[in-house]
């Protein structure tokens, strides 16, 4: 396969950005279990995680999200906060990609 043959089927654009990211789902038993990561890239409609625990995680799950974007990246990024639901769209090996759900909150950075 050739680099050509790909087609970018993201619709907003994505910042490099590594930031802290706190994911939570629901286990089988009804509990709720908590799992640290970081992000590898961020867009206004998912992001792609790494570092993270994927054993209890799969395609199509939907998980509890808050990210903060720190101060100095909000000049780059349109919001500071985003915490709701996501979508797992992808697992890989020691990471995932999310898509953010409608009932995401984005808390915008004021010029």
């Amino acid at each position: 396969m050739r680099a050509s043959d790909f087609v970018e089927k993201r619709r907003t654009k994505r910042l490099d950005l590594s930031l802290p990211m706190m994911l939570r789902r629901i286990t089988g038993e009804g509990k709720e279990e908590a799992v640290e990561a970081v992000t590898s890239n961020v867009s206004y409609n998912g992001a792609y995680v790494r570092d993270v625990d994927v054993k209890n995680i799969s395609q199509d799950d939907n998980l509890h999200i808050s990210l903060s974007v720190p101060r100095d990246d909000s000049r780059d990024f349109p919001f500071s906060r985003i915490s709701g639901t996501a979508r797992v769209v992808r697992v890989d090996r020691g990471a995932c990609a999310l898509e953010f759900g409608e009932g995401v909150s984005r808390l915008f950075v004021a010029n």
